[in-house]
């Protein structure tokens, strides 16, 4: 799929082009709407979060540039699949498992997120194997840490021991790189 080619078609209106991002995009987006959903939501409203998510992007298509609609939709089937789980008075899994960087003052919100993208990349790279696996699959892909621990052949409470020693590790990386946690108990 080109990418910049079917968003110039999206933006100008062609509901082809939709088609075409969904038929690409739908098992990506299931796959991580249903790592946060199931258990407890259905199957059901599996699929419609993920129909939620191409109706934002047909209602925000403006606003989606080139190079960034994979993260932009995964952002989006996170938010309402949270969004779902809270309505039901559920919680995500992961609410209270995320490392939360403070915004250094001054900095352009666009080239502070493109700058936190990349040291939080290498920050996981940095972690080797099996913890940088473990925490994609945690933190990217919303595997439970039963799911990680049987695919990684491990122990579960081994795999939630590596997340936590991992979320210290990436603390003290941010903090070397003029960083700091914006909660000091995570």
């Amino acid at each position: 799929m080109n990418e910049r080619a079917v968003l110039r078609e999206l933006k100008a209106g062609d509901t082809g082009a939709l088609s075409e991002i969904i038929g690409f995009y739908t098992p990506y987006l299931y796959t991580i709407a249903s790592n946060i959903m199931d258990p407890p939501m259905s199957r059901e409203d599996v699929e419609e979060t993920v129909s939620d998510t191409f109706v934002r992007l047909w209602e925000h298509r403006d606003e989606v540039t080139p190079g960034k609609l994979k993260p932009w939709l995964a952002a989006v089937v996170r938010n309402c699949a949270k969004d779902v789980l809270r309505s039901h008075k559920l919680h995500a899994p992961l609410d209270d498992d995320v490392l939360e960087i403070a915004v250094p003052d001054g900095m352009e919100e666009s080239v502070l997120r493109e700058e936190l993208t990349a040291i939080a990349r290498e920050a996981v790279d940095s972690l080797g194997e099996p913890d940088s696996e473990i925490f994609k699959r945690h933190y990217f892909l919303y595997q439970k840490t039963d799911e990680i621990a049987a695919v990684l052949d491990m122990n579960a409470a081994t795999v939630r021991t590596r997340l936590r020693r991992g979320r210290e590790r990436l603390r003290e990386y941010f903090g070397e790189r003029g960083y700091s946690c914006a909660d000091p108990n995570l």
